[in-house]
């Protein structure tokens, strides 16, 4: 039994976006292109079945949004976006320098079998 890919549904999901110019997993080498959204994705196994196959698993999402403007409607629209595939989560503004960015962390259970998402 494989775990969902939460890689590409957190790409699929700031990519539907359409403020969010560029979606990376990596900070870029030129700060050229915003907003960019780098995103992280975390996991660990929440159920397992006597014969050691993960059925639950646990996902943290974490999504540093960057911009030369306010992030607010676009943090709360990338909220909003994963909480219609059922993930709650926070967004705390974390400026640095000239840059404006916003700390978004999401997080579900996702059953492998079903493919059902839970809160925690």
């Amino acid at each position: 039994m494989e775990t969902i890919n939460m890689k590409s549904v957190t790409v699929e999901v700031l990519k539907s976006v359409p403020e969010i110019k560029k979606v990376a997993t990596d900070y870029p080498s030129n700060w050229t292109t915003f907003p960019t959204a780098i995103y992280r994705t975390v996991n660990k196994p929440y159920q397992i079945d006597a014969l050691g196959e993960e059925l639950q698993t646990q996902w943290t999402i974490t999504v540093e949004l960057y911009g030369t403007g306010s992030l607010t409607a676009i943090a709360t629209q990338v909220l909003e976006t994963f909480g219609t595939i059922g993930f709650t989560g926070t967004a705390k503004d974390a400026n640095t320098a000239d840059l404006k960015r916003v700390v978004i962390e999401v997080s579900a259970v996702v059953d492998n079998v079903t493919k059902y998402v839970y809160q925690k």
